[in-house]
């Protein structure tokens, strides 16, 4: 949920969706509009498709037990090196050392001063050489604080080659998808016909005056696996 998220507008979703999901096994089982329901406000909606999908396998594959290995963790849908790694730090103890903005941003500081394009392949070899193997956990608290209180010039982190400034949502071709998904969460069953979808989003791209098609946004809504296609039209 934290995933290029504020952590104000994730408490309440964070709350919510513990209450509607306590456990692996009732998010295996969520259909999708109620999933997207609960996850409302937070956006990049495949996050939760992610989650129930990963639910789904950790309760047919491994009998409902979390895994806690990096190999395991990285075959779940949506999972990468550093959400494997961060989860079987925190969760499980892993000295397995991992990087985020925060935590580059300390690497770059202290061992890339003059750095350019500087590769995480470089960074985490130093990573790996610093890691607390006798408490990871607090060790990657600490970096993740100093990162983010004491280190705030974020122009460090331009000296990383994986540097890229995030782009505004508004006018965004996501907030198009947003758009799409909402307008959805408020039809009843969740169900529109496809004309009447790619009016609403011409709607709205013409009056912001973007070069984006209604049938690219829907595209690529179905191709996540936001949207279903049946006969004419759409659902979530």
């Amino acid at each position: 949920m934290l995933q290029q998220t504020q952590v104000a507008r994730v408490l309440p979703k964070y709350e919510l969706f513990l209450t509607e999901f306590p456990t692996v096994a009732r998010l295996a089982e969520a259909p999708d509009a109620k999933l997207l329901l609960v996850w409302e406000g937070i956006g990049y909606w495949r996050r939760v498709l992610y989650l129930r999908n990963a639910a789904k396998m950790i309760v047919d594959e491994f009998e409902g037990v979390f895994p806690s290995d990096t190999p395991t963790l990285q075959s779940l849908p949506g999972v990468g090196p550093y959400t494997a790694n961060a989860v079987a730090c925190f969760a499980f103890g892993s000295a397995e050392p991992f990087l985020d903005t925060n935590i580059r941003r300390v690497y770059l500081h202290f061992f890339f001063p003059d750095g350019e394009g500087v590769p995480d392949s470089q960074i985490m070899d130093i990573a790996r050489e610093a890691v607390r193997s006798d408490n990871p956990r607090e060790w990657h608290y600490a970096l993740f604080d100093y990162g983010a209180m004491v280190l705030r010039d974020s122009k460090i982190n331009r000296r990383s080659s994986h540097y890229s400034k995030q782009s505004a949502f508004d006018g965004s071709f996501r907030s198009f998808r947003t758009k799409a998904v909402r307008h959805l969460l408020t039809r009843p069953g969740n169900v529109i016909s496809q004309a009447e979808l790619n009016l609403f989003l011409a709607g709205h791209l013409a009056a912001d005056d973007h070069p984006y098609a209604p049938q690219e946004v829907i595209d690529a809504l179905v191709k996540d696996g936001l949207l279903k296609t049946i006969g004419d039209t759409y659902s979530l």
